[in-house]
């Protein structure tokens, strides 16, 4: 029996749990670049995992998570840098390569959700109404809201770095889907994440629909009690700068610079937020037209 036994398997399933447990580490960590340079090589190494065990759904999210984290906390910050200094060549090589990215991470994510129920494919085929039928029925525990989340961001990150293409854009009713059930399963899970993207859908979407994009986000800065510096941030950049209103960006991206560790277990995500809101402010002409007459 011992003989039998696929050893490289049982390590890579042991490995699984570790990576697991060790996962808030990154999360808490506070150096932005140090984590940065540490993506490529965990991303990977954990696709080199997945050979091993491609059903293991801890490694499938973990790698999923990585390309969406690494895509839209770094290489998605270098897009904004290049389109600021108006480097469109660059711009454009970095967008690609993100949406390669979650691309690959929606492919991971309709994998495992095809391992939890073989009607998937048909679900998403058949279009909204058929896939919110699936996701009723099928994902229907508190913690199913992770892998719905991590696939409903990946889908979402896939649509804004592929919306020249009208057929990747048509997939947002989908993704919305998605995120909205992973936020009623929990919308606490990763310090409200979920529902803190769909007020940035509902200000992005044509047409946007701004009083929704404005009540889901206050609903999140109140419920978060102010510690997730992502939504400041987030409300300043998608719903402040849509209706003009340079005096609440300001005032939403001070508060994030001025805020200190308000929140150790996202460590890592309020320091990104920070990155952002002092390039945002410094650059704030570029956003509102009228401050630069």
């Amino acid at each position: 029996m011992l003989g039998g036994c696929d050893t490289a398997k049982l390590a890579a399933d042991s490995t699984a749990e570790l990576f697991g447990r060790a996962a808030p580490g990154i999360e808490q960590h506070w150096d932005y670049v140090l984590v940065g340079k540490s993506f490529p090589a965990s991303i990977i190494q954990l696709e080199g995992i997945l050979r091993v065990v491609p059903d293991n759904e801890v490694i499938g999210m973990s790698l999923v998570g990585a390309y969406v984290g690494y895509g839209t906390g770094w290489i998605e910050d270098r897009v904004e840098v290049a389109d600021i200094e108006d480097d469109w060549e660059e711009a454009e090589h970095l967008r690609r390569r993100a949406l390669v990215m979650y691309t690959r991470a929606w492919e991971l994510s309709k994998h495992f959700l095809r391992n939890r129920d073989a009607g998937f494919d048909d679900a998403l085929k058949g279009g909204v109404d058929t896939l919110q039928a699936w996701v009723d029925t099928v994902l229907v525990e508190k913690k199913d809201a992770a892998i719905l989340l991590w696939a409903g961001a990946s889908l979402g990150a896939r649509i804004n770095m592929g919306m020249e293409d009208m057929d990747t854009v048509a997939d947002l009713p989908l993704a919305k889907v998605i995120l909205n059930r992973s936020v009623a399963l929990d919308p606490d899970f990763m310090f409200m994440i979920g529902k803190m993207t769909m007020g940035v859908l509902a200000a992005s979407e044509f047409p946007p629909d701004m009083d929704a994009a404005k009540l889901i986000l206050d609903d999140v800065l109140e419920k978060t009690e102010r510690r997730n510096l992502m939504v400041q941030t987030s409300m300043a950049r998608y719903y402040a700068v849509n209706i003009g209103d340079h005096k609440l960006f300001r005032e939403l991206l001070q508060e994030v610079i001025d805020a200190g560790d308000v929140l150790p277990e996202a460590r890592l995500s309020n320091a990104i937020a920070r990155r952002r809101a002092a390039r945002y402010l410094d650059q704030i002409e570029y956003f509102f037209s009228d401050l630069s007459e």
